[in-house]
Order: structure tokens, then sequence, then C-alpha cells
């Protein structure tokens, strides 16, 4: 193999990737009710994914290749069933913020490498347009980095406050934490 088809194929895995993750996207927007940045950055990364996958087929095609639709099909489905697992989790919120995270840093790293592989292939264009996409995927990640303490405490939230045994009673008493508007005295 040589390392144009290389490059070649990497771009299609790239493709093939963006197809996949919109799904995804679109699953996690319609999960995200209680969440509106969460969900109206979701919805703008969701048309930049699909963006960029126009851009990696139309890279592909620029070299003469051309997408797998096995690739794709392949993406599509794991992007599903990691979808189907969280769904049926409770913490569904925090799931797919992790996930979502996780999802942008392979991202981050695959554009990286396909800017290495098209700047020594003289690719420039190509360079170019994985240089934009990278962009995309870094301010995403930025988001979801600073969003996840506010969508892990909207989720802890909703759950039943923690049981303790009291030393003197020995009975169970709930344990209250103070509401998160109210200020501490001291």
């Amino acid at each position: 193999m040589t390392k144009r088809e290389q490059f070649i194929q990497w771009l299609g895995d790239a493709h093939a990737m963006e197809v996949g993750i919109v799904a995804t996207l679109e699953k996690h927007i319609t999960d995200a009710k209680g969440q509106p940045k969460v969900r109206a950055a979701l919805a703008k990364h969701l048309k930049e994914t699909k963006r960029h996958a126009k851009e990696m087929k139309n890279s592909l095609a620029s070299l003469g290749g051309s997408h797998s639709v096995f690739k794709e099909g392949v993406s599509k489905l794991g992007n599903l069933v990691a979808g189907l697992v969280t769904t049926a989790a409770a913490d569904t919120i925090v799931k797919n913020a992790i996930a979502d995270f996780a999802t942008e840093h392979l991202e981050i790293a695959c554009y990286n490498s396909l800017i290495f592989t098209a700047s020594a292939l003289g690719e420039n264009k190509i360079a170019a347009t994985c240089k934009s996409i990278l962009k995309d995927e870094k301010a995403m990640a930025k988001f979801l980095d600073a969003q996840m303490k506010e969508t892990n405490d909207t989720y802890l939230a909703s759950l039943d406050d923690d049981q303790v045994v009291s030393s003197k009673a020995k009975t169970p008493t709930a344990r209250r934490r103070p509401p998160a508007t109210a200020k501490t005295k001291k």
C-alpha cells in the first residue's frame, strides 16, 4: 500500500465516522430536553457534522476514492448500539455528555492525523479542509468540557438524597444538601 492509498482509506474512515455521528447527535438532541444550552450546541454541531461528512466525501473524490457504504453502515450501527445502551439508562444525560466528549476527542485525533498526512503528501487543500473541521471539533469539545459539571449536577439533583445512619439513634436519616441556589451562612 502506498502513502496516498493509505490517506485515501483514512479519508474514507473519516467520512464514515462523520456519517455515523449524525444519528447519534440527532438522538442526543432529543435526550437533552431540559438542557437548552446543550441542545442548541448539539444542533449547531449536527449541521457542522453534516458539512464535515460532505467535505470528507469531496476530499475523497478529489483523490479518486469513493466512500464505503459498508464502513458507513458499520459506523451507523456502532453509534446506534451505543445509543441504545444509554437510552435504557436513567443517567442518559451524563452518559451522552461523556460519549460526546470522547467522540470529539477521537475526531480531534483523526483530523490531526489527516492534516499531518495531507501536508506530507502536498494535499494542501485537503489539509486546509481538515484544519477547518478540526477547529469545529475543538470548539465542541471545549463546550462539552465546560458543560460537564452542570450536566452532572443537573442529573444528581434529580436523585434522592443519600440515607445515613445516625450514630445516636441507629436509624437512617436523610442527608440534606443545601439548595443549589442558597448561600450557606458561616
